[in-house]
């Protein structure tokens, strides 16, 4: 373990007292990252995914992470320019202005507040099949106070933590993955590992009711699952090198995870190509597959392993919309009093962490899909501000405009933008519309809090 140094700036003039610890290196970063979007979420998506796509999951999977790879570099970009904490809010609020800072960061706000209570859900829905007389409340409440608890402690138990649970997920698609080769291997599903109408179904797509609409829409949903390098950029007050590392894990995150979900999707699908248009229930669609490839007691089990999930992506996504809500408290964008507090023993943003453990007690009432729009929501439009702060900071202010530096910072970012705008047109109606409201209601505390804009808001520190 690095030994831990104390982070030292300044905060409007005055020296911190307390500040976070630099102890996360290149790779905590990257299995925080892998931790936050959840390996083994490619089984919970699976059903419903490959229902939306007409059995199109791999190659949505594949269209999905080539896209999302363009933010993914702008999120890079602007943690080489700015290795502070608050992300999405910190780069908007520097490279375009102080206004549009503070609506990233609300927006951003609610995928992150949302993240862990969607955890919750997959869990609840599992474990209540197996045990329906559990109420789902019971499972909902102790994943929370569990989670609360370990995020409270510290970065380095966090941290800690977060790893032995990444390393348990990448093991059980290991072992998946095994298997499935197996059975297709021995003439289960397809019979073969080469068969391209499991990963483009051209007939399928030219069905008057199907078309690449499908697609799309899987994708504006599965890029759930590529969210997690936005994460990192949260942590980078308690990264080592962060100009270096924090860059690095982005990219690794984005693109591992590409290749990962798209691979072993495409083993699914040849397994069992007409799963999509048979499944009993699309939200376990992936316990029936474990039966099917001769897996039976993963099926029993797996349920067990998404509580595993439950903590993992909870825990990362707690930690890092509390270093999001501490950088806006201390620089009294947000009651400095209650945010901008950091705990004497833990070194950790306390009253944060608890404040967010009350808004995941909301997974009691939402479903599953709607609970997926909303925290996509939220994440799409801090990225589409992020990619745009990337043209401002480099392109516009910066002058970086000869040669190889107009594709860096211009024509990259843009077709980020293009690519998460859209994403938003395709969400849910419902999400779109919560989403606009809790923004609308930003703006409303935004004018307030700057006499309707004729003051600015506090500068950010980079400390």
């Amino acid at each position: 373990m690095q030994t831990e140094t104390t982070v030292t700036g300044t905060t409007r003039g005055a020296s911190s007292a307390r500040e976070l610890k630099r102890v996360l290196t290149l790779p905590s970063l990257v299995f925080y990252g892998i931790a936050f979007l959840v390996p083994t979420s490619i089984f919970d998506m699976y059903g419903i995914i490959s229902n939306t796509t007409h059995g199109m999951l791999s190659f949505t999977h594949l269209i999905t992470a080539v896209a999302i790879l363009f933010t993914a570099y702008s999120y890079g970009r602007m943690a080489t320019a700015f290795p502070v904490s608050g992300s999405a809010y910190t780069y908007v609020q520097r490279a375009i202005n102080p206004y549009m800072g503070f609506l990233t960061g609300w927006t951003v706000m609610m995928d992150y507040l949302l993240a862990p209570m969607l955890s919750y859900i997959f869990a609840a829905n599992y474990l209540g099949a197996l045990f329906p007389d559990v109420p789902r409340w019971i499972w909902i409440v102790g994943f929370t106070a569990f989670v609360t608890t370990v995020s409270y402690i510290g970065i380095n138990v966090t941290a800690w933590v977060n790893n032995a649970i990444v390393i348990v997920q990448l093991s059980i698609i290991a072992v998946f993955t095994f298997f499935v080769c197996k059975y297709i291997w021995g003439g289960g599903g397809t019979g073969t590992f080469f068969d391209s109408s499991v990963f483009l179904n051209l007939q399928e797509l030219a069905k008057p009711d199907v078309g690449w609409s499908v697609i799309f829409t899987g994708a504006s949903i599965l890029v759930l699952s590529y969210f997690g390098f936005d994460a990192v950029t949260t942590v980078a007050e308690e990264a080592i090198e962060p100009k270096k590392n924090v860059a690095r894990a982005v990219m690794i995150i984005c693109a591992g995870a590409g290749v990962m979900f798209t691979l072993v999707s495409y083993l699914m699908l040849l397994a069992w190509p007409t799963g999509w248009n048979e499944f009993t229930d699309v939200n376990t669609g992936s316990l029936a597959l474990f039966q099917k490839i001769g897996l039976s007691t993963l099926a029993v089990i797996y349920p067990f392993f998404t509580v595993i999930g439950a903590i993992a992506g909870p825990l990362a996504a707690q930690t890092a919309c509390s270093r999001m809500l501490y950088k806006m408290g201390r620089e009294e964008v947000l009651p400095k009093r209650f945010f901008g507090y950091i705990h004497p023993k833990t070194a950790t943003p306390t009253n944060c962490i608890l404040l967010i453990g009350a808004v995941s007690l909301s997974a009691l009432f939402f479903d599953l899909r709607t609970a997926i729009s909303l925290v996509n929501f939220g994440a799409l439009f801090g990225c589409t501000f992020v990619n745009l702060s990337v043209i401002f900071h480099y392109f516009i202010k910066g002058k970086k405009r000869g040669g190889a530096d107009s594709v860096r910072y211009l024509l990259v970012p843009a077709i980020g933008t293009v690519i998460t705008l859209f994403f938003i047109y395709m969400l849910d109606g419902y999400a779109k519309m919560a989403g606009i409201t809790w923004l609308t209601i930003g703006l409303f505390y935004l004018a307030g809090s700057t006499k309707f804009f004729r003051k600015l808001p506090p500068n950010l520190g980079l400390d």
